[in-house]
């Protein structure tokens, strides 16, 4: 994934190796070095595909920001990784990370925005019913335009 020359990224494969690894290693588990060495790998490798997309989309859309959000930035080697190689290649660019109380999983924002939803489809002004009496959830998400131009101030 590194050397792609794409933004894609995914780490299914990353995590089935591992998976097999442990299944024809079981002793893995029962050594807390081994253990400790696996984990602190799968962690680098991670790292090392988020940084690399980041800055390589970075340069391509030249944005005024990165932020780090979702679960993902309560990571304290990420966060310094990141923090590091945005510092040393895109001095213009700033770098936001929340405080680690607000590292939140994207599950939990996709069930606050489902209930809103949901809230709005019950008793949405000027409602109207579905075919067989379901009322119809709004798509307005799908005119939404993100601007990776913009600059988030505190």
């Amino acid at each position: 994934m590194l050397n792609s020359n794409n933004l894609n990224f995914s780490f299914s494969g990353l995590k089935t190796a591992v998976l097999y690894t442990v299944r024809d290693n079981p002793k893995i588990l029962k050594n807390k070095k081994l253990k400790s060495e696996l984990c602190a790998e799968f962690q680098q490798a991670v790292i090392e595909v988020l940084v690399a997309k980041t800055l390589k989309a970075a340069k391509k859309y030249s944005p005024k920001t990165i932020m780090l959000g979702g679960g993902v930035s309560a990571n304290k080697e990420l966060r310094k990784q990141l923090g590091e190689k945005i510092k040393k290649e895109l001095k213009n660019t700033r770098y936001q990370i929340p405080d680690t109380r607000y590292s939140l999983d994207n599950a939990a924002m996709i069930a606050v925005a489902g209930y809103f939803q949901y809230s709005l489809a019950k008793n949405p002004p000027g409602a109207r019913l579905a075919r067989g009496g379901k009322k119809k959830f709004s798509n307005n998400w799908k005119n939404l335009e993100a601007d990776a131009g913009l600059e988030l101030k505190k």
